[in-house]
Order: structure tokens, then C-alpha cells, then sequence
């Protein structure tokens, strides 16, 4: 067997377009460095040629733990090369690049094989139409449909790294509510007031049961949780998790702000429709946090006069 060292993919091209004989022995080192190729192209009339290959690369986000991902590897000469064809090819890394770190399995491979799957179709036309004098139209007509096929692949990342992070998010709400089930029932062994201790503790499940609820309507009518794609997936998780804790926490805020007097809201004097009267209140609250936040903004002091229309001035104002 030949040893070589490590080649670059411009020395395999070379090889290949050749018939060298060490082409075997170059690939094979070329694997030892980069990974597996499972799917490759070179182009017969100048130098160029795809890879895909099944690479190795530490996450950060697990600790520094290798995984797999697919990779595509280009090479092309750029004099053959019109800018559409450039713009696509770089449309084409870009997107990899990017959804590569946000996708994983079967989502991310499934990606990888899309871009590489429409280069090459793309780098096949380039390869075709070498001293053609149709070349500019046909190269420029593919470049136009490779660039479409780039954008819904592009459409189609974003929406599975979507669900991805959604998946996460209502990871984070399901831990949120068994914290919140050990807080109501380390709440109801408290010493305190049998009556403001149940009605407080009815309030904050309410309130957690209105934030699970607002949630569950929102994914069934698929409408987008707001779940950024930038942060990380411990971050993403916490916020499903801090979504059922703010709810249960409006809950029992505005119970304890009705029963002081802050919030002008009439209470019921009967004491068999307290209970559902302050259950009701800390579920709405919890169901939608800026009904909450609006009703206790505008009480506090101040906020009348902020809302008060001033009156237009006459002629003789």
C-alpha cells in the first residue's frame, strides 16, 4: 500500500481526473482525516468535485462530547464559476454551517444531503456546459432553481430546529410543574391561617394551570411559541420551566394585592364564591401574563394621571 500524507481535496480531484494509480490510497487517507465519504462527484471537464462526508466534532453545548454529522466538502475553480453560481454555493455553506449546530440525527443528515444533492445537480450543469456557448443561459437558469431549492431546505431547518427547540421548552414546563407540585404541598404543611393558606395555595395552582393551559391551546392551534433559535438548549429549557412558575407566581400576586385593597377588584362577600372568585382570577392571570401585568400597572400610583386624556386647546386656550 502507497503512504501519503493527509491530502486535500484539490490532490484527490487531480488524482481522480488523472487515473492515477495512488487515487485509492490518497482517498483513504483523506477518510482518515475527514471522515467516511458516503457520497461523492467529480466533475469530468475542469477541476471540481462534492463530498459528502460523516465527520466527528465536539459540542459544547454536551460537555466537549463528540457526535457525527454530515458534511459537505466543495472544490471548484472559480474561473469556470459564474457569480449565480457562487452565490448559490455559498448559500449552500451557509445554511449547512448554521443548522448543522442547531440540527442532530436524522433532521441534520437529512439537511446535509439536500445541499449536497442540489450542488450537485448544480456543479453537473457548470460541468456540462464547459465551452458550450449556451453556457451562460442554461448556468444561470440552474443556478436560479438551485438557490429556490437552498431557501426551502433553509425553510425546512429552521422549521424542524423549531420543534427541536419546542420540545425542549415544553421539557422545561413539564419539570416546571412537578417543582410547582413540591411547592404546594411543602406550602400546605406551613403553619399558617387554614383559610388564606388554602385560598394562597388554590392561587397558585390556578395560576399554574391557567400558564400549562395558555401553553397546550397555543401548540394545538400550532401557533409559534416565541422559542429563540439563539440561545442554548439549557436556556430554552429553563424558559418552559419559568413560563409555569410566572404563572403560578401571578396567581398568587393577585390574590394577595386583591385582599390588600391595591387592586381595585370587588370580592364577593360570600365565603363559598371566594374561593372560586380568587381561583378564577389567579387562573386568567396565569393564562395570559400581560392581562396581569396591565391590571397591576395600572393601579399603581401615578398611573391614572399617565392615562388621563389631556383636553385639545381652543382658539382662545
Amino acid at each position: 500500500m502507497v503512504e501519503v500524507d493527509c491530502p486535500c481535496l484539490s490532490d484527490l480531484i487531480e488524482a481522480k481526473q488523472q487515473g492515477r494509480p495512488e487515487f485509492a490510497a490518497m482517498r483513504a487517507a483523506y477518510e482518515d482525516s475527514q471522515g467516511k465519504i458516503l457520497e461523492e462527484y467529480y466533475a469530468l471537464n475542469f477541476p471540481a468535485a462534492i463530498l459528502l462526508v460523516l465527520a466527528k466534532e465536539q459540542t459544547e453545548a454536551d460537555g466537549g462530547a463528540e457526535r457525527n454529522v454530515l458534511k459537505m466538502r466543495l472544490y471548484y475553480d472559480a474561473l469556470q464559476s459564474t457569480t449565480d453560481v457562487d452565490d448559490v454555493f455559498r448559500s449552500a455553506r451557509r445554511v449547512e454551517r448554521k443548522y448543522s449546530v442547531l440540527l442532530e440525527g436524522k433532521a441534520q443528515e437529512i439537511l446535509a444531503r439536500g445541499i449536497s444533492t442540489t450542488a450537485v445537480v448544480l456543479l453537473g450543469v457548470l460541468d456540462a456546459m464547459v465551452g458550450s456557448p449556451d453556457k451562460p443561459k442554461r448556468v444561470q437558469a440552474a443556478a436560479v432553481s438551485a438557490q429556490k431549492e437552498i431557501r426551502q431546505i433553509e425553510q425546512n431547518a429552521r422549521d424542524a430546529a423549531l420543534d427541536r427547540a419546542l420540545i425542549r421548552y415544553l421539557g422545561g414546563l413539564a419539570a416546571g410543574a412537578l417543582l410547582a407540585v413540591a411547592v404546594v404541598v411543602a406550602l400546605a404543611f406551613l403553619p399558617m391561617k387554614a383559610e388564606i393558606g388554602t385560598t394562597l395555595i388554590t392561587c397558585l395552582v390556578s395560576g399554574a394551570v391557567g400558564a400549562i393551559l395558555s401553553v397546550m391551546i397555543r401548540t394545538a392551534n400550532r401557533q409559534k411559541l416565541q422559542v429563540s433559535l439563539a440561545q442554548g438548549r439549557f436556556v430554552v429549557f429553563l424558559s418552559g420551566g419559568f413560563r409555569l412558575i410566572i404563572g403560578a407566581v401571578f396567581g398568587a400576586a393577585m390574590f394577595v394585592l386583591v385582599s390588600a385593597g391595591l387592586v381595585p377588584i370587588a370580592v364577593p362577600d360570600s365565603a363559598e364564591k371566594l374561593t372560586f372568585f380568587f381561583a378564577g382570577l389567579a387562573f386568567l392571570a396565569g393564562f395570559s401574563e400581560r392581562w396581569a401585568q396591565d391590571t397591576i400597572v395600572r393601579t399603581l400610583p401615578g398611573a391614572a394621571d399617565q392615562n388621563t386624556v389631556v383636553p385639545a386647546r381652543g382658539k382662545d386656550g
